[in-house]
């Protein structure tokens, strides 16, 4: 096992990116997350601050870019790795400047021991993987080698089970809402506004999902039959609802199934929050596996029912309807919000995404249908 390094934290970074800056380091990724992003050499000289001399060794293999990060498959020593960095924070709502992965592992293993929720909050330091992630290896929220978090966590063997060709069993559903299950498997006494906070809690879901809803309405205009429907579901979302850890980005892609070793792994935890666990099921119901004709994640109704059933059958209880409709319509608003600045901004949308518009027809149909 690698030395896991003790988080430089979020507060020190400003201060660091300002003075690299005017040095020449880094220089426009922070700014401009399209212009010097980590290249081969600087997957490097990352290696060689976990793994010392043998990662003279290593071979870097070319990158795979997501929303806000780039990761790196790396083989070393006949063994496969995932760097993973950070590279724009930008447009990212949830903790910055924090190794998320390490973070989530920590509080949901002391949850997992009895911890109370304020006794979570101190286990924060800790670096073990979330339930069914990959084990993590290295992390670091930023340091002298990258400014902002990076990870080394062990590659995952297997094929996800949302990738376009891929033909998942019956054996991989049930794997899947296993491990879902287990996700959320420990229980909070609220909602949390960040899991750097866990202190103080939000138990009255009516007033987190309907405070939610109204932030996102409050940052731009929205059509008015979109600003009727959520303003309604936010008036009429009930009191009580379940509060576990969420993984919060949960598709297709990011559910890797080993059917040799009858094992699935989940990937990419940046997103993690304590939440009802009918949120995990709102993004798998419409970015379930990604659509052959489109290049885009897509719905497939059929696979999401049968991850559900599966996930009914080992929990023993269904998802609450009204929570779950209450958390569409957040996770839509946002969603439709998110790639309509991207769009306005000049950015372009990665080929496995849709554009605004897909999710402007999803929440004209759930108003239609209110």
């Amino acid at each position: 096992m690698l030395p896991r390094v003790l988080a430089m934290r979020s507060a020190s970074l400003g201060c660091y990116v300002a003075n690299t800056a005017k040095k020449g380091q880094f220089p426009r990724t922070l700014r401009n997350p399209t212009i010097d992003l980590p290249d081969s050499t600087r997957a490097q000289a990352l290696l060689a601050r976990a793994f010392g001399a043998r990662a003279e060794g290593a071979r870097v293999e070319a990158p795979i870019d997501g929303a806000i990060n780039r990761t790196f498959p790396v083989l070393l020593d006949d063994t496969r790795y995932a760097l993973r960095l950070r590279v724009n924070e930008s447009g990212f709502r949830y903790e910055k400047g924090i190794a998320k992965s390490a973070l989530v592992g920590a509080i949901h293993a002391a949850k997992r021991g009895g911890a109370t929720d304020r006794e979570a909050a101190a286990a924060k330091a800790g670096g073990e993987a979330p339930p069914h992630a990959p084990t993590l290896h290295y992390w670091s929220d930023g340091d002298a080698t990258w400014p902002l978090p990076w990870e080394i966590a062990s590659w995952c063997p297997g094929e996800a089970v949302g990738a376009a060709d891929a033909k998942p069993s019956a054996d991989a559903m049930a794997r899947a809402a296993n491990a879902i299950a287990d996700i959320h498997d420990v229980a909070f006494d609220g909602g949390k506004a960040d899991l750097l906070n866990l202190t103080g809690s939000e138990p009255d879901f009516a007033a987190w999902v309907g405070g939610a809803i109204e932030r996102e309405l409050a940052r731009g205009p929205v059509p008015g039959a979109i600003d009727g429907y959520a303003r309604a579901i936010a008036r009429k979302a009930r009191a009580v609802a379940r509060w576990t850890m969420v993984h919060n980005d949960l598709h297709g892609l990011h559910l890797i199934d080993d059917p040799a070793a009858e094992r699935l792994w989940i990937i990419d935890w940046d997103n993690a929050l304590v939440a009802p666990p009918e949120l995990d099921f709102v993004k798998l119901k419409h970015w379930t596996r990604i659509d052959a004709g489109t290049g885009h994640l897509s719905a497939d109704p059929a696979m999401y029912g049968a991850i559900l059933a599966a996930y009914e059958a080992k929990t023993g209880r269904g998802l609450d309807r009204d929570v779950f409709a209450a958390c569409e319509a957040l996770w839509l608003l946002r969603v439709w919000r998110f790639e309509s600045e991207r769009r306005a901004q000049g950015r372009p949308t990665p080929v496995l995404f849709a554009g605004p518009e897909i999710y402007r027809a999803a929440l004209d149909r759930l108003a239609e249908a209110a």
